[in-house]
Parts: structure tokens; sequence; C-alpha cells
């Protein structure tokens, strides 16, 4: 029995380790940092014509939407850890609460809940690009609806 690794054996087996152990540093590296989200509240209206400049980068996502104005009423960010709970007050009296699940194939998975006091209006499972976006249709609001824009961006 030869106890000696040949050179080539050696390098490979060391290369093995180092991809694997690479891995789950990369995935606890992740784990720390956690996801940074953004949540817009944007009013879409008939009743008046208007863009809010503030919304450009998305113009045309929301004009699939088919209203007349778009103003953005509110935008909050915060930093969440994975599996923790961002909780970000909507107008007329909702909550929208949103828990981080996974990152994978450079996709953020998010359980996405909104509530109008304890009555529950939504609660999905949501997956977007890192540093995308996705726009919700929400509840009627001041003559329009409500339209939740969530982004979220991790390192």
């Amino acid at each position: 029995m030869n106890l000696l690794v040949s050179p080539r054996r050696l390098n490979l087996l060391f290369s093995l380790w180092l991809v694997f152990w690479g891995g789950s540093l990369e995935a606890a590296e992740k784990a720390q940092q956690g996801v940074q989200l953004n949540i817009g509240t944007i009013l879409a209206s008939n009743e008046s014509d208007g863009f809010d400049s503030k919304l450009s980068k998305m113009k045309n996502q929301l004009e699939v939407i088919k209203y007349r104005s778009y103003h953005l009423v509110k935008e909050e960010n915060q930093k969440v850890p994975w599996n923790g709970n961002a909780v970000f007050e909507i107008p007329g009296g909702r909550t929208l609460m949103v828990m981080p699940q996974e990152y994978r194939n450079n996709r953020v998975s998010l359980k996405v809940r909104l509530q109008e006091g304890e009555k529950p209006l939504l609660d999905t499972t949501v997956r977007i690009r890192n540093r995308g976006n996705f726009l919700l249709g929400g509840p009627a609001h001041e003559g329009g609806v409500l339209i939740l824009s969530i982004s979220a961006t991790t390192q």
C-alpha cells in the first residue's frame, strides 16, 4: 500500500476542498449581509394626468397597468437579515411584511404579506431578480389604487 499521494491527486483534492469550502463561505457571507429592501407606494389613478419623475426607471412597467397618472406617495428602505421580518406602513392603515427567504440563481425569494388591521389581504412568495423589483397592484385609495414596488438587493 502506497501512503504517498501523487502531487496531481493532492492538487485535485485541494482544489475540490477550496470549491466546497469557498461555496459555504459565500453562503455564510450572504447570510450575514441580509437583503436591502426598498418599498415604494405609488398612487395610480385616472382622475388626472401626470407621471412622477421619481418613477422614471419603472415607467415601462407602470404603463402596462393602464392608469393616467402615477405619483410616488411614500418610499422606505430597510436592511433585513435572511429569514428576518421587515414591516412597512402603507397608507390607508395597511401593513406590508416582507421576509427574505433565500438567494439562488441570482434571484431573491421573498415572503410577502399585506394586511389591513388584522385582516390579511395578500399572503404569497415572490422570486425577483437580485437588484430587480416587483410591482404589486394593491387596494383602492383616494380615488385610485395603490401599487407597491418591492425591490430587493443583496451583495
